[in-house]
């Protein structure tokens, strides 16, 4: 990741680590874009969870999330190979596993040790402490300066772990859920770094992950997801290979041109509480004390964090 200059330290809640170069406009786009990619983003947590319900292999449900995209941005990525090589090595690696297919079999593992409501706070909630330690690792304290936020997402993630750590599952669970958002994190950053447009972005993370899929599904049929009824190939489909798949992707990347990668990773601090009312009537997942206070933490930490300073 290329260095970046401490001017770029001004975003709202979190210090910019990264240039900007939106538009001197109204931002009313951006917000748009991030309050459908929330939607999205609640509604793939509870299709993992779902998938893990049913005993469906991650590798055959990102069958569902990446053949539809993989196939109708091949064209992009035929046409404009040369921009995708003109890429550094990490940084393309970067995006197409901060987003594309390791980070959604680490997602879909996680989910199948936790609840909705644990993932949804953790993956999403944690995104701005793990951007803002990427920040401090490349340029220093600075990044650091809003710390007492930064502690207080910190304190939620302590408040989940230390009242189920004795529960092996959930603990293998967060373990996944955070490497995903560290995962994510650096995604984010990437992306905005590289410069691709959000079609460019979407296409190389669908194209890349599919690629990679093939060869693993070919030596393991999808039997699972064959056996699916017509109600779960609906809701899947409709999520991962549609809304995950083709739209969310575009309307991230939208966002992060638009309002920076740091405003844009704060919209994951509404997840949680969208994706576990949906999760409750769905599959009878109501979230217990520790949850709800270590996921008001983490809301409240990431709110914080976007106070304008004085």
């Amino acid at each position: 990741m290329s260095s970046i200059a401490p001017s770029t330290l001004q975003a709202a809640g979190l210090p910019s680590i990264a240039p900007s170069r939106a538009p001197a406009v109204v931002p009313w786009a951006g917000w748009a874009a991030l309050a459908f990619t929330l939607l999205i983003w609640a509604s793939f947590f509870v299709s993992l969870r779902a998938g893990a319900r049913a005993a469906l292999a991650p590798s055959e449900l990102a069958l569902v999330r990446f053949l539809p995209a993989g196939l109708i941005f091949l064209p992009v990525v035929v046409m404009r190979w040369r921009r995708f090589a003109a890429l550094p090595m990490l940084q393309w690696m970067s995006i197409v596993a901060g987003a594309g297919l390791p980070y959604f079999l680490i997602a879909g593992a996680g989910m199948r040790h936790a609840p909705v409501a644990d993932g949804a706070t953790l993956i999403p909630g944690t995104i701005p402490l793990f951007v803002a330690l990427i920040a401090a690792f490349t340029q220093g304290r600075a990044a650091l300066s809003r710390w007492p936020a930064l502690l207080t997402v910190v304190s939620g993630v302590v408040t989940l772990l230390a009242f189920h750590h004795g529960e092996g599952q959930l603990a293998q669970g967060y373990g996944l859920f955070l490497l995903g958002s560290l995962m994510w994190a650096n995604y984010t950053l990437a992306l905005r770094h590289s410069g691709l447009s959000p079609i460019e972005a979407a296409a190389l993370i669908s194209v890349v992950s599919l690629a990679l899929l093939l060869p693993w599904l070919a030596m393991h049929p999808p039997v699972g997801l064959m056996a699916l009824p017509a109600r779960a190939w609906a809701l899947h489909g409709s999520i991962q290979g549609l809304g995950v798949g083709l739209l969310s992707t575009l309307s991230y990347a939208f966002a992060i041109q638009r309002l920076g990668a740091q405003r844009a990773a704060t919209v994951g601090a509404l997840t949680p509480v969208l994706a576990a009312s949906l999760a409750w009537p769905m599959f009878g997942e109501v979230p217990d004390g520790a949850t709800l206070a270590g996921m008001g933490l983490i809301l409240g930490g990431v709110l914080w964090s976007q106070r304008p300073q004085r």
